[in-house]
């Protein structure tokens, strides 16, 4: 019998044993959460010029170096994967998919930050967990039980329905600016929660991350094209490269990783819950360093997502495997 079963100890003091994995696990996601929520404000001060940043970058742009960068990051960790030689062209089809997915999701994403709030971005920032179950629902003909359906309308109601609402009205009905930057950034969770059911359909014969530096690398072929295709002018200056780098490297890449180790510590259900908190962190730094105002909206909203995310647990962990490439060029 244990003597202090919440703290893992056995009765014989030669054998005191503490549940570090389990502890390191919580830490490392509340870490990949806090580096998420910093990716907003990094992102918006990049987006929007200051004292500091003059030049107005075009989102593409943006784009382009921070999947470099995170392709060039991951490199070293996918040693021990499999050679790309050796991957399916039915595999290296769908990776090329899904690295069109995630440069349309992080481009779409910084259109829309750009117009909206980082605090919106902050609220609506999980919604892909929402459309990868609704796509799973529609196309692969999963069933909804009752006891999930109050869940998932939570879900909608908090990361659509409130925070999107209360602009419309703020703005007297009408398609805004920042209304229009609201709708962008759910198109991108769109967009991510395809990449979420592509890269599950792969995972298992793909290394996530291989997965993460292939698509990565494609997603800035796709960007690349934009701007050649666009002829977007490619300014950029070296304060612009010290913001994304940190954004690459810290906000997403070590983000990524702490997510995928927290996913193997403390398993799918408990790591995408801790995860979603990052929403709330986005919220606070949303205020305090951009000194956006913080409303009751914004905070029910995510009050009332999260608790939906809490009781819809179950489906959450039984496709957990979906989650484990998505953090997150999110990527």
């Amino acid at each position: 019998m244990t003597l202090f079963p919440n703290m893992g100890i056995t009765p014989d003091i030669t054998k005191i044993k503490f549940t570090s994995r389990t502890t390191l696990g919580y830490l490392v996601v509340i870490i990949a959460a806090t580096l998420e929520a910093l990716r907003q404000i990094l992102s918006k001060a990049l987006l929007v010029p200051d004292d500091r940043i003059t030049t107005d970058l075009n989102p593409i742009t943006i784009s382009f170096f921070i999947f470099i960068i995170i392709g060039i990051f991951f490199s070293p960790l996918t040693k021990k994967s499999s050679p790309i030689k050796k991957i399916r062209k039915k595999d290296l089809f769908f990776l090329t998919l899904i690295g069109i997915a995630e440069s349309s999701a992080l481009i779409t994403y910084f259109f829309g930050l750009r117009d909206s709030t980082a605090l919106n971005a902050s609220v609506l920032n999980n919604s892909e967990l929402m459309f990868a179950i609704l796509i799973a629902i529609i196309i692969f003909r999963e069933k909804l039980q009752k006891m999930e359906r109050i869940p998932s309308a939570m879900i909608i109601s908090g990361m659509i329905i409130l925070p999107i609402g209360y602009d419309f009205y703020s703005n007297g009905i009408t398609m805004s600016k920042v209304v229009f930057g609201d709708i962008l950034l759910l198109l991108a969770g769109l967009f991510w929660a395809l990449d979420i059911t592509m890269s599950h359909h792969i995972s298992s014969r793909v290394d996530s991350k291989r997965i993460t530096q292939l698509t990565s690398f494609l997603a800035g072929l796709f960007a690349l094209c934009l701007i050649l295709g666009f002829q977007i002018p490619f300014k950029i200056d070296i304060i612009h490269m010290s913001y994304i780098a940190i954004i690459g490297i810290v906000s997403i890449g070590m983000s990524n990783v702490l997510f995928i180790t927290g996913l193997k510590l403390i398993g799918a259900v408990r790591t995408i819950l801790i995860y979603s908190i990052n929403s709330a962190f986005g919220v606070i730094f949303a205020g305090v360093f951009l000194h956006e105002n913080i409303t009751i909206i914004s905070i029910l909203s995510i009050s009332i997502a999260f608790l939906g995310l809490y009781l819809l647990r179950n489906r959450l962990g039984s496709g957990g495997q979906k989650f484990t490439v998505v953090n997150r060029s999110k990527t």
